[in-house]
């Protein structure tokens, strides 16, 4: 039995059966500061940190005790983050002055987009992306105050739902210091200016302490920080509480006595390691991200994707990489498809995804650093260590944009979503076969330049691989194809939908297919079945065409192990390429069925059993065609350099002007 002494507000512990617990000890708050010291602190910031007078006049009434922060801002701590340090005071505040998130990154994988054309707004993402950077605060843009304040509803509740601390936060308050860093609210509609400490990381905590006393946006926003009346009833309000006998408070009355300050983390500036490299606002978002990416495994990895996603357009927009501001909200996903074409950003629906993946797979140097730049940030856990960022790691957050268009959109259920960002991602591959770059050539035109470069070089080129790209839009739209499986015995197609792209890309037939499945992706319906005149094949009805399917790709139309197709008139030389390529991609599937066994428990085999003698044999072999195939490689490189003409442009072709088939 619990005691009413053990039970006393102040006791520091007591034991409910085998469990003991510690909660936080009843307190009463403290008066507000005195006018003096709200002001010194007001003073130190504006000369010592370089903060605005609207942001040093907020933050100077934030604090419970001004003198502890004011040595502070006369000499700020430092924190160190990837690319330089970032400046903080620390202390203790009020709760109910603090401005949770509303952009909080743990909702980023809810968010829905105007291109799903599901009628979601883009104001919250139009806020958020408005944010600039000063020497010790932000500044952002919002329609107006209810617009803001709406915003700031909708993440809080979201922030909830999604997240709840643990110890509960009635019993120990606010236990990890939240971090945040002051910032100017501006209003399209002309009224007054806001600066409030916006809480960075920790929303969770603070949106579940401020709902302990019913804070609402405009409180923490606008009432709390209009004077020091309402701060003063709210002091008031807690130590009523604080004075009651024991026996009559409620499990909610300690609570909100608990949760009515916080210790709190407020990034002053940032002292980059080389000047102009990033600003404030990166660097904070950079130790927001550092705070889940690298540590804590609770954003859920479609948000983590999200958040990555939208900083590394950001960085290629930053870089004039990008056309227009039209075609960086386009690409975020704030702009339908309907806009988009009236804008002149996008003509069908496969361009968004191959301009997504070509800016996310590229090696074109200057796009590979600003799209490589924000998850380098991100990554690197030990700024002495190289971060290596290659396609693998950037697809996902290409992927992630693509499925903007279709998240919340009527008729496509999150696990059809699902299936498609699989695919996608699956074959993203294909955009390694072969330097490319997106081109506004007509299906008929880009058909004839990849079926070019396969009778003249023997191999896909440019133009195939920007054909495959944009085919594999509705592979992944109409489930044309699926991720390979490995659960279907010896004969199972375990190639990589990339695989199964590049060996239609090997026949002149497999071209003019991937050719079709676009066609009819454009006129919106899912691709057919053709035979070889072109004609779509009937079902037994007789009444409709068959759709193309993952089995007839896979097992029927492109199979494991086929020959490929040498183009009628080629060389001997160029023949023999193919049979070589075709050979070594046998090889190296063989190789994969063979580690594919397993036991009875799962075990692979040839990891527990080893090969027989021969692989020695074997090995032999193989070593012996690497040498030549290096000897050859490096005779090429020697022939094609003394042999190079001027390369066409990437971006036109010769059979532009053709018409499109009807």
């Amino acid at each position: 039995m619990v005691t009413p002494e053990e039970n006393h507000p102040s006791a520091p512990s007591h034991v409910i059966g085998e469990t003991t617990e510690m909660p936080k000890p009843l307190r009463r708050l403290p008066e507000l500061p005195e006018p003096g010291k709200i002001r010194a602190v007001r003073a130190a910031a504006r000369k010592h940190l370089g903060m605005g007078d609207r942001a040093a006049g907020a933050m100077s009434t934030i604090w419970v005790r001004p003198d502890d922060v004011l040595p502070q801002i006369e000499q700020p701590r430092r924190m160190r983050i990837p690319g330089g340090d970032l400046l903080y005071v620390e202390g203790l505040v009020w709760i109910p002055r603090l401005m949770a998130d509303p952009f909080n990154p743990r909702n980023a994988a809810d968010h829905r987009y105007p291109v799903s054309g599901g009628g979601a707004s883009s104001l919250e993402h139009d806020i958020a992306g408005s944010i600039t950077a000063g020497r010790a605060e932000l500044a952002m843009t919002a329609p107006s105050r209810d617009a803001l304040l709406n915003a700031l509803s909708k993440g809080m509740a979201k922030t909830r739902v999604a997240n709840t601390p643990y110890p509960p936060i009635g019993d120990q308050g606010i236990m990890d210091a939240p971090f945040g860093v002051m910032t100017v609210f501006g209003f399209e509609d002309g009224t007054p200016d806001v600066a409030v400490p916006g809480v960075r990381e920790g929303s969770s905590r603070v949106t579940h302490a401020q709902a302990m006393h019913e804070l609402e946006p405009e409180d923490t926003v606008l009432r709390m920080p209009s004077g020091s009346k309402a701060m003063t009833d709210f002091i008031a309000e807690i130590n009523s509480i604080v004075d009651k006998p024991a026996a009559e408070l409620t499990e909610n009355d300690k609570a909100r006595v608990r949760c009515a300050t916080t210790n709190f983390i407020l990034i002053v500036g940032f002292d980059p390691d080389v000047d102009g490299s990033i600003d404030l606002a990166e660097a904070v978002k950079t130790k927001v991200a550092q705070e889940h990416l690298n540590i804590k495994a609770d954003w859920s990895l479609p948000a983590r994707h999200s958040v990555m996603a939208d900083d590394c357009l950001r960085s290629a927009f930053g870089e004039s990489l990008l056309t227009s501001g039209q075609e960086y909200d386009w690409l975020r996903g704030l702009m339908t498809a309907d806009t988009a074409s009236a804008a002149g950003v996008s003509k069908d629906a496969d361009d968004r995804t191959t301009r997504l993946l070509y800016l996310f797979t590229t090696d074109e140097p200057k796009v590979h650093a600003a799209i490589r730049r924000p998850i380098a940030f991100v990554l690197s856990r030990d700024n002495t260590r190289k971060v290596q960022v290659k396609k693998t790691t950037k697809v996902p957050y290409a992927v992630e944009l693509v499925s903007r268009e279709f998240r919340g959109r009527p008729g496509y259920e999150n696990s059809t979503v699902d299936r498609m960002v699989k695919v996608v991602e699956n074959g993203a591959k294909i955009t390694g076969l072969s330097p490319w770059t997106m081109t506004s050539r007509s299906l008929n035109a880009l058909e004839k330049a990849a079926l070019a470069e396969l009778h003249s070089a023997g191999k896909p080129g440019a133009s195939c691989t920007e054909l495959a790209v944009r085919a594999l839009y509705y592979i992944a739209v109409h489930d044309v194809l699926r991720v390979p499986r490995n659960d279907q015995g010896a004969t199972s197609d375990r190639r990589t939908v990339a695989e199964v792209l590049e060996a239609m890309l090997d026949t002149p037939r497999g071209i003019a297919q991937l050719a079709l499945i676009v066609r009819d992706g454009r006129r919106g319906q899912r691709p057919f079945l053709r035979d070889e005149a072109g004609e779509p094949v009937m079902d037994a009805t007789g009444t409709d065409p068959v759709t193309l399917q993952n089995h007839t790709m896979r097992y029927d139309l492109y199979p494991k192990g086929q020959a490929s197709e040498a183009p009628q008139g080629q060389d001997p030389f160029l023949a023999a390429q193919i049979r070589l390529k075709d050979a070594v991609n046998a090889l190296e599937i063989t190789a994969n069925d063979l580690e594919a066994v397993k036991d009875d428990e799962g075990n692979k085999l040839v990891e527990q059993q080893g090969l027989p003698t021969q692989a020695k044999a074997w090995r032999k072999q193989l070593r012996d065609v690497a040498e030549r195939l290096s000897d050859w490689y490096e005779v090429g490189v020697e022939y094609r350099a003394s042999n190079a003409d001027i390369p066409a442009s990437p971006t036109t072709d010769p059979g532009d002007e053709d018409p499109e088939a009807a």
